[in-house]
């Protein structure tokens, strides 16, 4: 398994907003977590990314914890450990989060040059790549106020995919797209299946889960129902 999660608990000034959820991802497989809004999917995703330290439980992220119990507090894990986990994971947000004042291919190379220490012109070559894969190549120079929903979509993934991650997360990726750009973002996910990158997709577009999907898992007020 690529990603394992284990009774998860997550609460905010003293309510709960996950309840002991628990469950698995396998490499190359498609899952989406399906809730109404509010009912913790996004919270879910962010205790994976590492955006948020949970109460209880533990993530094993290829084979490492980065969170796990132990005995009374819950262990973090550090240094070249938490490095090689978020290397192995992407996070494609709601909001895509790119920065106004980069460009589209600053805003990919960012992270990659300056918290994982990569090679500027490696990260650039990758960078390019990507965009042509993603076909916004010619947008490399653009400014996010110059692209559209779907332009930012693409220039988001791009950024969650230099690190050659081996999940990938999506934050609501229907959001306010059209259908042109939900079939275009169902391509995608379908060619990272073909990869063996795993993904795990948070939505409440029941329609879309249940198209792209190998498996669905169902919350409700921060538990797991099916």
């Amino acid at each position: 398994m690529i990603l394992n999660v284990e009774g998860l608990i997550k609460s905010f000034r003293g309510q709960k907003v996950l309840d002991k959820v628990s469950f698995e991802l396998k490499e190359g497989e498609i899952v989406s977590i399906f809730g109404r809004s509010g009912a913790g999917k996004s919270t879910l995703l962010r205790c994976i990314n590492g955006l948020e330290t949970i109460d209880r439980g533990s993530i094993k992220i290829n084979g490492e914890y980065l969170y796990r119990e132990n005995e009374n507090y819950i262990e973090i894990a550090k240094g070249e450990s938490l490095k090689r986990i978020r290397q192995s994971i992407g996070y494609v947000f709601q909001n895509f989060n790119l920065f106004p004042n980069l460009t589209v291919l600053d805003n990919i190379i960012l992270s990659p040059v300056k918290a994982y220490k990569l090679d500027k012109d490696i990260a650039i070559e990758k960078a390019n790549n990507l965009l042509k894969k993603l076909n916004i190549s010619d947008k490399r120079d653009c400014y996010p106020y110059e692209l559209s929903g779907g332009q930012k979509q693409r220039v988001a993934i791009a950024r969650a995919c230099i690190l050659s991650p081996k999940i990938i997360c999506f934050d609501e990726p229907t959001s306010a797209v059209d259908d042109e750009v939900k079939r275009s973002i169902a391509d995608i996910i379908m060619e990272f299946k073909r990869e063996n990158i795993a993904v795990l997709i948070v939505s409440h577009d029941k329609d879309f889960s249940y198209s792209i999907s190998d498996r669905i898992i169902s919350i409700e007020e921060g538990k797991i129902i099916s």
